[in-house]
Order: structure tokens, then sequence, then C-alpha cells
């Protein structure tokens, strides 16, 4: 059974979409840009290679808060600070702690009963801001943020600071639950635990990464442990 719940933050229990949103609409209002959806599309693919980027190690967070404006001003022809457009941006995304649904009922009632811990790969000015602010504020054992360490997922060096932390240490009472294969579920397998697969969308597994569980609902997860 397991006693040891480790949770990914972003689109996993934290409605990430929205407050990406919500941060790109403030820049670009900020900079005279004209709202279009293509444009956040845009920016969101230049911010998802970064980050698969970072994931193997081959640029830093810092690099990543910069470039991914350089090049997303540079494409659509903003001739704009795009160093000023970063830290704006990051002002904005801090602020956003909304919940997926049912997250908030899920980790009030895994409380009662699990240990649990929180590990995110995100920039820390970032992420302290809105886990403090959240309703899930005080309900982690322990809580990891990669900006804070200097690992990310999916090295098993970061789990094992986040087991550290909470001093539990038996792997076959542990498991992952995220929505990225390439950083949760391939970080959970590295380190040597079980992993459950959040695909709320349903998407085609087409890595080679076979995660321990698969589910579409967050609610899914009680069958699991259970």
């Amino acid at each position: 059974m397991y006693k040891f719940l480790i949770f990914d933050a972003d689109h996993t229990l934290f409605d990430f979409e929205k407050a990406e949103k919500t941060a790109i609409e403030k820049v670009m209002i900020d900079f005279g840009i004209t709202k279009n959806p293509s444009l956040l599309l845009e920016y969101k693919e230049i911010n998802h290679e970064l980050w698969k980027k970072y994931e193997k190690n081959k640029i830093t967070q810092e690099e990543i808060k910069f470039e991914r404006f350089r090049i997303f001003f540079n494409k659509i022809g903003c001739n704009a600070d795009y160093k000023q457009g970063a830290e704006n941006y990051l002002i904005y995304l801090s602020q956003g702690c909304d919940l997926l649904d049912g997250a908030m009922d899920l980790i009030i009632n895994l409380k009662k009963d699990f240990k649990l811990g929180l590990l995110t790969n995100g920039i820390s000015s970032v992420q302290h801001p809105r886990l403090k602010n959240s309703v899930l504020n005080g309900m982690f054992d322990a809580i990891v943020i990669s900006g804070d360490v200097g690992i990310s997922k999916p090295d098993p060096k970061i789990f094992r600071i986040l087991t550290d932390k909470v001093n539990f240490h038996d792997k076959k009472q542990m498991i992952m639950i995220g929505d990225s294969l390439t950083s949760d579920m391939k970080g959970g397998i590295n380190f040597g635990i079980d992993t459950c697969w959040y695909n709320p969308k349903q998407k085609s597994n087409l890595t080679p990464i076979i995660p321990s569980y698969e589910i579409s609902e967050l609610e899914e997860i009680y069958k699991i442990i259970e």
C-alpha cells in the first residue's frame, strides 16, 4: 500500500494554462500588442521546446526566462525590450494560483491518511508565491522546486531531496503522480518508484516511457491507492 504520494504541480493540480494565458495577455497589453489566440500558441510552442531542453540539461532556467521572450518578440515582429517583457510575465504568472477541478478536494481528503509531497520543475520566483497564495498552502509534508535546488525532473536526485525532507525511503510505498511522461513519469521510473500518468486529454503515449498507471480524471487516484 502506498504511504507517500508525490504530486507534480502544474497541469496536475494547478491550472497552469489559465495562469499562462492571463500572464501573456497582460504582457501584450503592456507592450501594445493586439491580442490574438494564435500569438498565445506561438509563445506556448516556444516555451514548451525550451523546457524540453531544460529536462535534458541543455539550457538553464535563467536562460529560459529571457530566451523564450527574445524568440517570441522576434517571431511576432515586436521591437520592445524582451527582457522587460520576460520580467513582467514572471510577475503576472506568479499571481496565478487557480487549481484544476477536483484538485482541492482530492488533496484535502488524501492529507488525512497519506504523506504528501510536491515536486515541481519551476522557477522559484514564480512557484513560491503561487504555492503560498494557494488554498493548498500547508497541505504538503514537503515541497521541492527545481529552481531552488538546481536539479530538475527526470533526474532522480531531485526525488531523493524530497524523500530526505520527510525522512521516508521505502520506494515500494511511494508513487509519482503527474501529467508529463518525460519529466514526471520518467523521473519516477529513474528513481525506482511507481508512477501514475494523469492524462486528461487522453493523448497517445508515443514514447518508450511506460507508467505504472494511467488516469484521465484526478478522482481515479482513489482506486489506485486503495
